[in-house]
């Protein structure tokens, strides 16, 4: 896994969007991977809760995104 600073796409500046950006897309990677747990009968609850917790964090992470654009587009150079 690369980490932010190893990571091409992020930008110097202010990163926060591009880490968001790259979080979300781990994020989406993971919830991926887990689905095909769902069918396994010991892991299904597990599997459950990662999914809700990776769609939680998700949306959580793309308020802020939506915020800190928000924040950027409001200064005035």
């Amino acid at each position: 896994m690369a980490f932010p600073n190893d990571d091409p796409t992020v930008q110097p500046g202010d990163r926060s969007i591009q880490l968001i950006d790259w979080l979300v897309g781990r994020l989406e990677e993971c919830l991926g991977e887990v689905l095909p747990l769902q069918t396994d009968d010991l892991l299904k609850d597990y599997a459950k809760d990662a999914r809700n917790s990776m769609a939680s964090a998700i949306e959580q992470l793309s308020l802020a995104r939506a915020k800190k654009e928000q924040q950027l587009g409001g200064r005035t150079s």
